[in-house]
C-alpha cells in the first residue's frame, strides 16, 4: 500500500491541541500511533501532493535552522547528550519540533545513533541529510556534518528563492498582458461596436479585423487556459508518481525556459554527488542518493544512467559525454578528475561554473522578457486604441 500524508490534531496529556504532519498508509494508522504517543486525537486528514510538496520544503527550511543549532552546541564543546538536552529545554508547552527532538534524545540514549533515531520520526529528513549525519558519524566530525547539512539546506533554499524571483515579475507581466486583452475584448470593443453598429458607420478594415479578433479572442483565452489544464490533468492521472517531474520536463521544450531548467538541474545534481563524495561516501551510493533529489526528469535518466555505468565497473566519463544533458566541457573535466581520484574537487568547481552560468541566463532571461511583455502590452493597447478611434475620426471630419 502507498504511503500518504496527513495533518492531525489531538489533544495531550494536560489537554492541549496540538498538531502535525505524519506519514502513514491510513487514517487508522495515524489514530493508532496517536493513542500510543498518550495523545487523543481530535481531527485527521489526508494532505494532497501538491500541499505535501510545499510542506516538504518548508520542513527542508526548518531541518536547516535545526541542525545548524545542534552543530553549534557541538562545535562549542557540549556532549551530544546535553546538546539534546538543549534542544528540547523550554520553560512551559513544548513545540511540535521540541517533542520530536525529544524523541530523538530517548532514541540515543538507549544506543541508536543519530542517523537512525532521525530516520523513525514520523517526518523524517531527506536520505540526502540522513546519508550526509551518517558519514559524520562514521568519521567522528558530526558537528561539522551538521553544519554543511545546515550550508547545503539554505544554499538550496536560497537559490531556489532566486530562481522563482527572476521568473515571478515576468510572469506577472504576461498575466497583465492577458488579463488587458480579456478586458478590451469582453467591455471595450463590444462597447464601441455597438455604437459603430446603431451609427450606421463604414468600419476601415483594421477596425473590423480588431473587432472579429475581439469577439473570438475569450474563447480562445478560454479555450487555451482548458487544454492546459486538461493536459496537466491527463498528466497526473496518467503518473501519479511522477506528473510534476515529466511536467518539469517539458520545461525544456520552452525556448527561454529550457537551460534555465536544465542547468538548475546540472548545479543540484554536482553539487549534491560531490558533497557526498567529500564525505567519504562511495561513488555508487552517492549516486543513489543524488538520485533521490532529483527533480527533472532529464537527470533523473543520466543519473541512473550513471548509475548503471558505475555498478559494472565503468567510469563515468563515457556516459557524461555521450548524454545531451551535461555539457561536453564538464565532461571532459569530470574524466580527468577520474584518472586523477579527485572527483569531489572537480565536481566543487564544475558546480560553480554552472551556477555562475545559470546566475547570467537568469539576469539575461529578465533582461529579454521584461521589456517584451511591456512593448508587446503597450503595443496591442495601442493598436486597439487606434483601431477604434479611425472611425471615430472619419465621423468627425464627414460633421466637419
Amino acid at each position: 500500500m502507498s504511503k500518504h500524508w496527513f495533518t492531525w490534531k489531538a489533544l495531550d496529556n494536560e489537554q492541549t491541541m496540538i498538531g502535525g504532519l505524519w506519514v502513514g498508509d491510513d487514517a487508522a494508522e495515524i489514530q493508532a500511533r496517536l493513542r500510543n504517543e498518550g495523545f487523543f486525537p481530535v481531527a485527521i486528514r489526508r494532505r494532497q501532493k501538491p500541499l505535501r510538496e510545499f510542506l516538504m520544503h518548508r520542513a527542508q527550511i526548518r531541518w536547516s535552522f535545526q541542525t545548524r543549532r545542534l552543530a553549534n552546541l557541538l562545535e562549542a564543546g557540549i556532549p551530544f547528550l546535553q546538546a539534546l538536552e538543549i534542544m528540547t529545554s523550554q520553560k512551559g508547552e513544548l513545540t511540535f519540533e521540541q517533542k520530536q527532538w525529544l524523541r530523538v534524545k530517548d532514541r540515543v540514549m538507549a544506543g541508536s545513533d543519530l542517523s537512525e533515531a532521525l530516520q523513525d520520526l514520523d517526518s523524517p529528513p531527506t536520505p540526502y541529510v540522513l546519508s550526509m549525519i551518517k558519514a559524520g558519524e562514521h568519521a567522528g566530525n558530526l558537528g561539522k556534518a551538521l553544519n554543511e547539512v545546515a550550508d547545503e539546506l539554505e544554499q538550496d533554499d536560497a537559490f531556489r528563492l532566486k530562481i522563482h524571483t527572476a521568473l515571478a515579475y515576468p510572469m506577472l507581466l504576461l498575466i497583465a498582458v492577458l488579463v488587458a486583452l480579456f478586458v478590451l475584448s469582453t467591455e471595450v470593443l463590444p462597447m464601441y461596436e455597438k455604437l459603430f453598429v446603431s451609427m450606421d458607420v463604414e468600419l476601415p478594415f483594421m477596425t473590423q479585423v480588431i473587432l472579429m479578433v475581439g469577439r473570438k479572442l475569450p474563447f480562445i483565452l478560454a479555450s487555451l487556459f482548458l487544454i492546459a489544464i486538461g493536459g496537466i490533468l491527463v498528466l497526473r492521472f496518467r503518473n501519479p508518481n511522477d506528473w510534476k517531474i515529466n511536467l518539469k520536463g517539458l520545461m525544456r521544450y520552452l525556448p527561454l525556459l529550457n537551460k534555465i531548467y536544465r542547468l538548475n538541474g546540472l548545479v543540484q545534481f554536482t553539487r549534491i554527488l560531490g558533497r557526498l563524495l567529500t564525505t567519504g561516501i562511495p561513488l555508487l551510493e552517492a549516486l543513489r542518493l543524488t538520485a533521490d533529489t532529483c527533480r527533472g526528469s532529464d537527470m533523473l535518466k543520466l543519473t541512473e544512467q550513471l548509475i548503471q555505468s558505475v555498478r559494472q565497473g565503468q567510469r563515468m566519463a563515457y556516459i557524461l559525454n555521450t548524454s545531451e544533458v551535461f555539457p561536453r566541457e564538464g565532461a571532459e573535466m569530470l574524466a580527468v578528475a577520474e584518472e586523477t581520484g579527485q572527483l569531489d574537487m572537480m565536481l566543487y568547481h564544475i558546480t560553480r561554473l554552472f551556477r555562475r552560468d545559470l546566475e547570467c541566463q537568469l539576469e539575461r532571461l529578465t533582461r529579454m522578457i521584461e521589456p517584451a511583455l511591456i512593448l508587446l502590452l503597450a503595443g496591442l493597447i495601442g493598436l486597439v486604441a487606434g483601431g477604434v478611434m479611425l472611425p471615430i475620426f472619419e465621423l468627425s471630419s464627414h460633421i466637419e
